[in-house]
């Protein structure tokens, strides 16, 4: 079978490209595969970045055309219409949209599976509208064949928008190859390095608490010439942190990032802090799953799926201020029973999110498409 997984921003190394390279990866072993993308990956870097193997997967690149680079609009919806309009996809026997949704052409002979992330067009408002590819052709969202959210949470708004049967599989995390390492007194964050991950309010929370014996380490993706990254406020984070036990981590390779979990205590997350559009609260939450594989007992913010993975109480903390964020930290801190306890829950209900399990729910997708 011939298979396209459509993703425009391949290279900005996130939850959303972990989700389409996994599929890439596991579908190149019986199909052939190709990687629609908007700008030239490296392949290698890719492989190493997130623990994949990628050795029969094919990328093809199609670059901006004239009339789509002077479009008025955000750069990742740029390289959504120029892969929608420049890719030929009637020779495909299946397309897989993990990028967007929205795009294809009622027209499309293939068969469709959409997976959202999150649905790029609600709650928009006056300019902002201008910018959703929802606009492009509103007639064609959800004209797929069969459509999943990355979490409940992404349901309830997909839902807002379509009738269709939607199916929930969580983001595949390798939870079977992830194991806890021996402990130290490091709390840790992944996110790439961009604004909605919220770094900054982490920073001034931890030099709060100031702890003596305890280190705080940032983990995350930065790309210098990528729009998705911010390069004054990556400035900004490591000057906030000047002074304190803050560490900085850009780019590390994905074996290396579970090691570090591995050697951790405790897991922060924020993304949406401060927020009340639902488009910049943590659709699902990859790391946090791969944090607690790893033995790191998880303190998320309460928003967005972050409370679909984390119970309170049961396998870790989820904080609605930074007050409480605080408290709870030190709470664990003081706490090595409680600490231990929420440990093992983590570990235990990670694996409701194995990488195995999402390739089955997948392949069963597919299977009721082509029986």
């Amino acid at each position: 079978m011939k298979i396209a997984i459509f993703h425009p921003q391949i290279n900005n190394y996130g939850g959303g490209e972990t989700v389409a390279l996994t599929v890439a990866s596991f579908l190149s072993k019986k199909h052939d595969v190709e990687v629609l993308c908007a700008a030239k990956p490296d392949p290698v870097k890719l492989s190493e970045f997130f623990g994949l193997d990628l050795a029969k997967v094919q990328f093809k690149v199609r670059r901006h055309s004239m009339m789509i680079s002077k479009l008025p609009s955000l750069p990742s919806y740029k390289s959504s219409l120029n892969v929608k309009y420049l890719s030929d996809l009637n020779h495909y026997d299946l397309v897989i949209d993990t990028g967007t949704n929205g795009w294809f052409s009622s027209k499309l002979k293939a068969k469709t599976i959409c997976y959202i992330h999150f649905p790029y067009f609600p709650e928009k408002k006056g300019w902002k509208k201008l910018t959703s590819p929802f606009l492009v052709n509103p007639k064609n969202a959800f004209q797929y064949d069969s459509i999943v959210c990355n979490s409940e949470f992404t349901k309830r708004y997909t839902k807002k928008f379509t009738d269709k049967e939607i199916t929930v599989i969580s983001p595949p995390v390798d939870v079977e190859k992830i194991r806890p390492g021996k402990k130290k007194n490091i709390i840790v964050t992944v996110g790439r390095f961009s604004r909605e991950k919220k770094h900054e309010i982490m920073i001034d929370a931890f030099k709060k608490m100031k702890l003596s014996n305890w280190e705080f380490h940032l983990i995350g993706s930065f790309q210098e010439n990528n729009s998705a990254y911010d390069a004054k406020y990556f400035e900004k984070l490591k000057q906030m942190a000047s002074g304190a036990k803050i560490y900085f981590h850009t780019n590390m390779p994905h074996n290396k990032v579970l090691e570090f979990l591995g050697r951790s205590r405790i897991y922060w997350h924020a993304r949406g802090y401060g927020e009340t559009n639902p488009t910049e609260f943590e659709n699902f939450g990859i790391t946090t799953v791969e944090a607690m594989a790893a033995g790191c007992v998880p303190i998320v913010i309460n928003l967005g799926a972050q409370p679909e993975i984390v119970k309170h109480g049961i396998n870790g903390f989820v904080w609605n201020g930074t007050d409480e964020l605080i408290a709870l930290t030190n709470h664990l801190i003081a706490d090595r029973k409680s600490c231990l306890r929420l440990q093992k829950g983590a570990i235990s209900s990670a694996k409701n999110h194995g990488a195995k399990k999402f390739a089955d729910a997948i392949n069963v997708l597919i299977a009721v498409l082509f029986n």
